[in-house]
């Protein structure tokens, strides 16, 4: 009797487990389910929260979902560390509620990073993770550097090393091989990166960014010919024009190395018109009219560019490097009477012109002028500065070399 009534309570306890395995099952398909489906529709909280209720239940599928969720398609977050989501509706876009500093729903609490370490320990055959966690810190690195807590550099050592632990077990995308390439390309492994840059572009050759930091390496490893198309094709991938500016500079520095003066000289106007007044486009502009001889608009861009900065010591100081470099000299000097008779109410920049002019003169040869033209700085200087300014010991310095 007693035996009986053991036996059919174990099969009823048996038959209990089973179908709590079974609604167990079907919950975590439905989780899935749901979560890709709410994902497909844009209602993005939902499927948050429908993974989150299933946490302890998730394949690595789902737990990459949830991942991709809280990173790509939150509407606010705190250092990846807190998320808030929202259920579009109809014609909604996320990106405008972004911009318009909507909020959503109160923030989860979510460390991406453990989660994923965690994953990894509990499926370590399953290299997916190892990208993610690359995906991840590569992520933390551009947008928060130093501020989030552990070091840039850390941060991009760590990346890099998931992306290669994934690589080497054959999981990587585009942008992971991007990424590897870029590390290297900071120790000056120009060669390394090269090869990292080139597959990625296997994989996707209309990359600006790839294009463009591959012509970078070539153009530090001294073979511009080489960086010429890549250059190239990111100038005409980019549609943003700072981006496109940066491109057409790149693509002039590397046609300038090549020796082909003219059509560097047209990349550095593009890319002048791209992004007006910015010096370094402006002084690769300044050094191809020189090298063509252009008198008239190298005066007339020196001429802007001094009064753009009409008291930087640098931009004095490049200019007579430049132009004494190419034996132009009275070039020179026309720009910075021109810019003198501008400036001539502005005592202090015409006290910095004077000063690097006579700088000028001096390594022309014209010593007498050199010491007039430097000692009329001093008196520049003396009008808005007191007698203890550091500026008076450099000149001093300078009268006692000439």
């Amino acid at each position: 009797m007693d035996y009986k009534i053991n036996y059919h309570i174990h099969t009823d306890i048996n038959h209990l487990v089973m179908i709590g395995l079974l609604f167990l099952l079907s919950f975590n398909t439905d989780a899935q389910c749901n979560a890709d489906s709410l994902f497909r529709k844009e209602h993005y909280l939902s499927a948050f929260e429908c993974l989150s209720n299933s946490d302890s239940s998730l394949t690595v599928e789902q737990s990459l979902l949830k991942v991709e969720l809280a990173m790509n398609y939150h509407l606010n977050c705190q250092y990846y560390r807190e998320f808030s989501f929202v259920d579009l509706r109809i014609a909604e876009s996320l990106e405008e509620l972004r911009q318009s500093k909507a909020y959503g729903a109160t923030p989860f609490e979510f460390y991406v990073d453990s989660f994923l370490l965690k994953l990894q320990d509990e499926n370590p055959g399953d290299y997916r993770v190892a990208k993610a966690l690359g995906d991840f810190y590569n992520r933390v690195y551009y947008d928060f550097g130093d501020s989030w807590g552990e070091r840039a550099e850390v941060l991009l050592e760590k990346s890099n090393s998931y992306y290669l632990q994934a690589y080497e077990h054959g999981v990587f995308d585009y942008y992971s091989l991007y990424a590897l390439g870029y590390y290297q390309s900071l120790f000056q492994n120009y060669f390394e990166a090269q090869n990292w840059f080139l597959k990625s572009l296997n994989l996707k050759p209309d990359a600006a960014l790839t294009n463009y930091s591959l012509a970078v390496t070539y153009l530090f490893d001294g073979l511009p010919q080489k960086g010429i198309r890549y250059s190239e094709h990111a100038f005409k991938l980019y549609t943003d024009s700072i981006e496109k500016s940066d491109a057409a500079r790149i693509t002039g520095i590397l046609f300038l190395k090549n020796q082909e003066v003219e059509t560097a000289n047209d990349y550095f106007e593009k890319a002048d018109s791209l992004h007006a007044n910015y010096r370094p486009n402006q002084m690769y502009l300044l050094k191809t009219s020189l090298l063509l001889e252009n008198d008239s608009a190298c005066i007339e861009l020196g001429t802007g560019i001094i009064l753009d900065a009409p008291y930087s010591p640098e931009v004095p100081e490049e200019f007579n490097s430049m132009f004494l470099q190419e034996d132009k000299a009275e070039l020179l000097g026309s720009i910075y009477k021109n810019s003198l008779d501008a400036l001539a109410d502005n005592y202090e920049a015409c006290g910095n012109i004077r000063f690097h002019y006579g700088k000028l003169l001096f390594k022309a040869g014209q010593k007498r002028k050199a010491k007039r033209m430097i000692k009329d700085s001093k008196t520049d200087f003396e009008k808005v500065f007191d007698n203890t300014h550091q500026v008076f010991d450099a000149i001093e310095q300078t009268l006692d070399r000439l």
